[in-house]
């Protein structure tokens, strides 16, 4: 397959080193650090086994990846919803990849959607990924233990959408040959708001109280709940099929996880970084407003944030 990722960052670099390891062509798009240092030192990937480095294909827009690949088959979106960031790329990275099946994998239940305005709905795959990664540094990623997963399926609105179906089966064996577990989901947006319900919940209560994982399904189970419980309420308005256990069925999953484990977004808040508050947190509060869901949880952890 010819491959177009978008981020070399945890997401896009990991499942792009694997899915160029399988075998397939993947092209970068990226810009500043990480794309100097995947065209000069290549992109490093580690994990148990240690480190490997990549020569890749290294490009600063699709329409370069295009030109480098001889073609897209498809397009992995990976660049991280930071504000004032082209979740899409630039508008000439978005006409490139009209027609293209696009993959998304952020952690923002807004973002299918938004997609579907941009590319069309037929055009779009909506995905998950799971995998405990970290940058490290510019095109450089490490991969920690635990799953190795990127999921995806068509939108309910997809209505001609047979040519992005064969893709996303294509793409599945792919990632499989590459040693991820893929598949094609029949509900995908179910399992975008599964996770958000996870990751988003967790983030937020955890950069308001700046405690890990551990603290929040101890100490303060019940408002981790509480938080779930919105994010549920606004999802089933919008006709999401979530499963009748989904939130003790995330609270057992948030039981699993390592006791001083956070997220990206909380750390980075934490750090005073750019973060996916509003890509996260905002976008709940925003479906919310679209279902006619009141979403006060979401916004007193959004509004107190934001005002650190």
């Amino acid at each position: 397959m010819k491959i177009g990722i978008l981020g070399a960052g945890a997401i896009g670099g990991y499942f792009g080193g694997i899915l160029q390891q399988a075998g397939h062509d993947v092209a970068f798009v990226a810009r500043g650090e990480s794309l100097e240092t995947l065209r000069t030192t290549g992109l490093t990937l580690i994990d148990s086994a240690g480190a490997t480095v990549l020569n890749v294909t290294a490009t600063a827009s699709f329409a370069e990846a295009r030109e480098a690949l001889g073609g897209l088959d498809v397009a992995i979106i990976a660049s991280k919803a930071l504000p004032d960031n082209d979740t899409f790329g630039s508008e000439e990275d978005r006409a490139q990849l009209q027609g293209v099946p696009v993959v998304t994998t952020h952690n923002s239940v807004e973002i299918p959607y938004l997609a579907a305005d941009v590319f069309g709905a037929d055009n779009v795959l909506a995905g998950v990924a799971r995998v405990y990664a970290t940058r490290l540094g510019p095109a450089r990623v490490k991969r920690n233990p635990g799953p190795l997963s990127l999921a995806f399926g068509l939108l309910p609105q997809a209505e001609h959408a047979e040519g992005t179906l064969r893709t996303g089966e294509q793409l599945v064996e792919a990632l499989r040959a590459g040693g991820a577990h893929s598949a094609l989901e029949d509900d995908a947006l179910a399992d975008i708001w599964a996770k958000a319900m996870f990751v988003t919940t967790t983030g937020a209560l955890g950069a308001l109280v700046d405690e890990p994982i551990g603290y929040l399904r101890t100490a303060i189970r019940g408002q981790l709940k509480a938080f779930m419980r919105e994010v549920e309420s606004v999802a089933r308005a919008l006709g999401v099929n979530l499963a009748e256990t989904v939130v003790e069925d995330t609270l057992g999953f948030v039981d699993q996880q390592y006791a001083e484990a956070t997220s990206s977004m909380q750390r980075d808040i934490t750090a005073g970084l750019p973060s996916e508050l509003d890509a996260q947190v905002g976008a709940i509060r925003r479906m919310g407003k679209r279902a006619g869901v009141a979403t006060p949880l979401f916004d007193f952890a959004q509004e107190v944030l934001e005002a650190r």
